[in-house]
């Protein structure tokens, strides 16, 4: 299960700024998008206090890194959105909006399908990703970990010691799974936030598809006896862009598409490099942010709170 369209257009409030900015004259464009960064424990705003460094955690440097990158990918999107004709009915629907929030999951719906606009899905997907990350962090005294998580710390830890490359790590509730809580990687712009998007990972997952019969283990259909036979080659090079049934078995992780993202961390090299984590520090750099996970926020993600 994905976030519901009403909480993740409450999300994009969080990561730009009030107005679509389309519009406005080229010396106002590059501003950065405002984040709700109120003393709040809503499970939409960002703590002002994370931006300024968290002790046990980042430093302020890699905040300002991360809030640059957020920054640039709000200025690049907006480019693309203004410039590119196949996005007019996106930069429309902006323009129309009555709150002057532009509709983020409108754009990732329009964008996702169409290879000719994977710039501008990349932008907004990575926009998401890095908010609901931010939103997600506790700048105070670590919280005690809920005994129900227990079990994954050590799961956070191996799967940012092995992946390369940029990408995120989600702590996901799951349903109709022996397992009621697991870790999924995703990669580059892949994101949980949203359904109907098969995000390109090399090897892919089937979290990222949507619903159908390529996530029925007992499905005979055609499509799904290719890509189990695709998945039999164990070659990367073998059309990577099809999900299977028995890949994330490699990863050890849920094969359940009804999946609820609690948390998630930025796993790009710019998030965590610095005075703190070097090259070889993504491990520890991880285990840090499991720590510093807003705990309560969790929970009312979970709707328990």
């Amino acid at each position: 299960m994905s976030m519901s369209k009403k909480s993740i257009n409450s999300l994009t409030r969080i990561i730009t700024s009030p107005r679509t900015l389309l519009s406005l004259p080229s010396s106002s464009r590059t501003s950065l998008p405002r984040h709700s960064v109120r003393h709040s424990s809503s499970t939409n705003q960002i703590n002002s206090l994370v931006l300024e460094g968290v002790p046990n955690f980042l430093p302020k440097a890699n905040f300002d890194t991360i809030t640059e990158w957020q920054r640039g990918l709000w200025t690049r999107l907006q480019s693309e959105v203004r410039n590119n004709p196949a996005l007019l009915p996106v930069k429309q629907k902006w323009d129309r909006s009555p709150t002057g929030t532009p509709d983020i999951p409108y754009l990732l719906t329009h964008t996702a399908r169409d290879p000719s606009l994977t710039l501008a899905y990349n932008y907004g997907a990575l926009l998401l990703n890095n908010s609901y990350f931010l939103e997600g962090i506790n700048p105070g005294e670590p919280m005690t970990i809920p005994q129900t998580y227990h079990p994954l710390e050590e799961k956070v830890v191996g799967f940012a010691e092995g992946i390369v490359g940029g990408g995120w790590l989600w702590l996901v509730q799951t349903k109709g799974n022996i397992l009621s809580f697991d870790i999924i990687p995703t990669f580059s712009s892949g994101t949980l936030l949203v359904t109907n998007r098969r995000q390109q990972g090399r090897p892919p997952l089937s979290a990222y598809a949507p619903t159908g019969s390529l996530l029925n283990p007992t499905d005979t259909s055609e499509e799904t006896r290719e890509s189990k036979e695709i998945e039999e080659t164990d070659d990367p090079l073998a059309e990577p862009l099809r999900p299977s049934t028995g890949v994330m078995s490699r990863y050890g992780v849920s094969n359940d598409l009804s999946v609820s993202p609690l948390a998630v961390l930025n796993m790009f090299e710019h998030a965590y490099l610095g005075d703190k984590y070097g090259v070889w520090d993504r491990g520890r750099y991880a285990r840090d942010w499991w720590r510093s996970i807003d705990w309560e926020k969790v929970d009312k993600r979970r709707g328990i709170a």
